[in-house]
């Protein structure tokens, strides 16, 4: 009899314990805001990780402050080129990849390949300034003599209307959305002079014009300050009003890469550019909201 109570007991006990571990699950699934929070599509939790050329960085970066306000949710940005920023994307190192140029064919076959797919999100608008230091008497050139000047037909600014002065020449690495698009748009896929500076940043090109009177360069429009004078191109200022209306002839486009349609956060910051508080924030930065 003994045997049977104790028996008894155990079943008992056992009873008890899936009755508590039941109530206990079905008690925090009606308990208010025990929901799963909904998805992100983020790699890091509370952490938007991205990748991204200069000038998207800059962006990315005046949107950072923001978010960590708002959304309690730190944005990390590593500042890189076009094409390791892409390849950030596709190797999933990072939520976003931000480029000053359109992910190409190749890339996106790579994409493809390691199940990735890239959604583009459209950021903002943006130009290719041409460059020269404060004291260069220029005030313009057009894209022939810019054409020229980076072959190395013309190596000196009195051949083209300025002082007699060797012309020295500056440049962006080859993975740069900014180095392509001079590539394809202004020397229209010639070869540039073997006597061209190459520089790995944005900065790096403005630094050395202002330590240097001769020397020519491009940068993003965000990145003209007063250290440097910016070219007219073909007669046309490259000023909001006409990289806005595209009059101005060196105009693009910055985008955001993400790995398939983003969702919460995610998805509120690659719309950031387009409320009210990011195009503010886009202009008072100098750079063009899109329409």
């Amino acid at each position: 009899m003994n045997i049977c109570i104790s028996c008894f007991r155990k079943i008992a006990l056992i009873i008890l314990l899936f009755s508590a571990f039941d109530l206990s699950v079905l008690s925090a699934a009606d308990m208010p805001g025990s929901a799963p929070s909904p998805p992100t599509n983020l790699i890091t939790e509370n952490t938007i990780t991205i990748e991204s050329a200069a000038t998207v960085a800059l962006i990315a970066d005046l949107f950072a402050f923001d978010f960590l306000k708002t959304e309690r949710i730190f944005v990390k940005v590593k500042e890189s080129d076009a094409t390791h920023s892409i390849y950030s994307l596709i190797y999933r190192l990072s939520d976003i990849a931000g480029s000053t140029r359109r992910i190409n064919r190749s890339e996106l076959l790579d994409a493809k390949k390691q199940g990735v797919t890239p959604v583009e999100h459209l950021v903002a608008k943006d130009a290719l300034a041409i460059v020269v230091h404060p004291d260069n008497p220029l005030t313009g050139l057009t894209l022939d003599q810019i054409r020229k000047i980076y072959s190395g037909t013309f190596t000196n600014w009195k051949q083209v209307g300025g002082l007699n002065r060797p012309i020295v020449l500056l440049q962006r690495e080859s993975t740069s959305g900014t180095q392509e698009m001079f590539r394809t748009v202004v020397m229209q896929n010639r070869p540039i002079s073997k006597k061209v500076l190459t520089r790995l940043s944005i900065r790096g090109v403005r630094s050395c014009i202002t330590h240097m009177p001769d020397a020519i360069g491009f940068l993003g429009h965000a990145f003209v300050d007063k250290t440097v004078k910016a070219l007219l191109v073909n007669g046309v200022e490259q000023s909001a009003l006409y990289i806005n209306d595209e009059t101005y002839p060196l105009c693009r486009k910055l985008y955001m890469y993400t790995n398939g349609q983003p969702v919460g956060v995610l998805k509120r910051f690659v719309e950031y550019p387009g409320t009210r508080q990011g195009r503010d924030k886009l202009v008072e930065n100098n750079f063009i909201p899109c329409d």
